[in-house]
């Protein structure tokens, strides 16, 4: 009892922050002069952090193992990845525009796991046999790790071509306007 409350506090914590940083992003976005504002929603990413890694250890403590067992459990640490792909670069202090990707990414895997949807499942239950193995942890997450990867990639590539073609067609409506 005392175990699932607090999974449903650090759920419901992690996922107001995650939407604050949101909202403080798109902020930014329409006015660049905030940089204060700017690094709190960084911090914010670094508490979210340490807010899922409180429910996925929560988790593992109440059902006994590893929490990768269901849809929910992999999307909770989906989000988890996604913050911890961005705090690697803030404690660097290199790239900043993977804040874009991310938290985006973290809030979608993480309100689509706590969503109405997916009630039934938040319950942790046995493991099947298939999963009762040492090779849980270290296989499926990092077969995890290595998906949020390659979504951030993904996204990355996607953002780079858009604004690619963006500064091409400005181009060429000038190339357009000059010959015509």
């Amino acid at each position: 009892m005392i175990f699932s409350t607090l999974e449903h506090i650090l759920t419901h914590i992690s996922f107001s922050i995650v939407s604050i940083v949101i909202t403080i992003h798109l902020i930014t976005l329409l006015v660049d002069e905030i940089v204060k504002l700017y690094d709190s929603s960084e911090k914010g990413i670094i508490v979210t952090f340490f807010c899922i890694t409180g429910l996925l250890v929560t988790r593992w403590i109440s059902s006994g193992h590893f929490p990768l067992s269901d849809l929910y459990e992999s999307l909770i640490f989906l989000s988890w990845s996604f913050s911890l792909i961005h705090i690697i670069p803030y404690f660097k202090k290199n790239v900043f525009i993977l804040s874009k990707i991310t938290g985006p990414s973290a809030i979608l895997t993480q309100g689509f796991a706590t969503s109405g949807i997916l009630t039934e499942i938040h319950q942790s239950g046995i493991l099947v046999p298939a999963l009762q193995s040492e090779w849980l942890i270290m296989h499926v997450s990092m077969m995890i790790l290595g998906y949020a990867a390659l979504l951030c990639g993904s996204l990355l590539s996607v953002a780079l071509l858009v604004i690619t073609f963006r500064k091409n067609r400005k181009l060429f409506y000038i190339y357009r306007a000059m010959v015509f």
